[in-house]
């Protein structure tokens, strides 16, 4: 497992590549560098590819379908090397962030023999009527609501979460270029945010993959010491 330098550099690397270059070709070099299950991630990318198509992240210029493929990455970096897990992480937006429903996800080839994974995808996915706006202080209600559903969900949906939280970290650009104090406020709120969320949904268990929560950990410490700033997180399923 590559430390926390080597891998930003790599993440901010592949970002640039998914903003500039045909987003197929990438996805399927990626799901080259996994040749245990290169074939049926070369179908799974090539279905996010067109889902995910003309979306983007807060950035505005990097496709969203750059999260999907960029966490599948990682997570066998990671040591995951089990193909639920991978496709768990890879399909983990789909039902939040695009158009596409159960039932058509469920026809497509990549599922056959995997349908059990619909489960795990309907945790990942958020509650968007309920507010994420933060105050500084406290969890926003979807996130309360969706913690509570998240514990004690398969190690697959553990070990996705640590990963997505670990990926909010990644990209700050558009926090901290606001003025110091909004600049403050957001960090605190996204702090809060990954660390509820983490706190919460590991405890009492130790079958998530280490060296994802070993990333978070790193990335929230070098955060906090560089800002300054540091948040406690109520555990809100004792």
């Amino acid at each position: 497992m590559k430390n926390l330098q080597e891998i930003e550099e790599k993440y901010h690397k592949i970002k640039k590549e998914f903003q500039t270059k045909d987003n197929l070709r990438l996805a399927y070099e990626i799901a080259g560098e996994i040749k245990e299950f290169e074939e049926i991630l070369k179908g799974v990318f090539a279905f996010l590819v067109s889902a995910f198509r003309d979306k983007f992240r807060n950035d505005k210029k990097t496709p969203l379908i750059f999260h999907s493929i960029y966490l599948t990455r990682l997570a066998y970096l990671c040591g995951e090397k089990n193909l639920n897990a991978l496709l768990t992480i890879a399909l983990h937006d789909v039902l939040e962030d695009t158009e596409i429903s159960e039932e058509f996800l469920l026809k497509q080839r990549f599922m056959v023999g995997h349908r059990d994974l619909i489960n795990n995808l309907r945790i990942l996915k958020e509650d968007k009527n309920l507010s994420r706006e933060p105050d500084g202080e406290n969890l926003p209600l979807r996130y309360f609501e969706h913690i509570k559903r998240l514990v004690g969900s398969s190690k697959e949906v553990i070990n996705t979460e640590l990963l997505d939280r670990f990926s909010d970290l990644m990209d700050l650009e558009y926090i901290l270029g606001l003025p110091e104090k909004e600049r403050n406020f957001r960090l605190k709120a996204k702090l809060i945010k990954v660390k509820s969320f983490i706190y919460n949904i590991i405890q009492k268990r130790n079958d998530f993959n280490e060296n994802c929560l070993n990333l978070f950990k790193s990335k929230v410490k070098e955060l906090e010491d560089k800002w300054n700033i540091k948040v406690k997180v109520s555990l809100i399923i004792r």
